[in-house]
């Protein structure tokens, strides 16, 4: 089989990993937090990074700057997070992770450890660390790693 064509079936098989992944993640998180992967991301990108722009965000998460407000506006609605003018120039908002925000990230991720057992489960630890390695040098050409 050419290149190409590995590339194209790994490509599908990837986002059918992706697809059940989030199946799963909404069939818990979504009902029992009223949390989306996408607001989850949200979170976890900020605990990671810090407080950030919207543009910074939506350029972390790939996604378009509207798409962030309409995560972050439910996200401040729910108490997770809040948005703050920047000390130096007041124009500047910043979107922040609250300590309710941290709680959930902390409980949800606890609660996700099944899911993810039962998804990676069945992989060694050497596989796994393949994955990590692989992804990881993906990620770092499109400079998408912190997430």
């Amino acid at each position: 089989m050419a290149k190409s064509e590995l590339l194209f079936e790994v490509t599908a098989m990837f986002r059918a990993l992706l697809k059940n992944l989030s199946q799963e993640w909404n069939k818990i998180s979504a009902k029992e937090y009223n949390l989306t992967f996408p607001q989850f991301q949200v979170l976890f990108t900020l605990k990671n990074k810090g407080a950030l722009k919207v543009s910074e965000l939506a350029e972390a998460l790939a996604l378009t700057s509207p798409a962030i407000t309409s995560l972050t506006d439910k996200l401040i609605v729910s108490g997770y997070v809040v948005r703050e003018r920047g000390e130096n120039d007041r124009r500047v908002v910043y979107t922040k992770i609250t300590d309710e925000g941290h709680a959930i990230i902390d409980k949800i991720k606890e609660d996700q450890k099944e899911v993810i057992q039962g998804f990676f489960g069945m992989l060694s630890e050497e596989d796994i660390q393949h994955l990590r390695r692989i992804f990881s040098s993906m990620l770092s050409d499109i400079d998408y790693n912190d997430i």
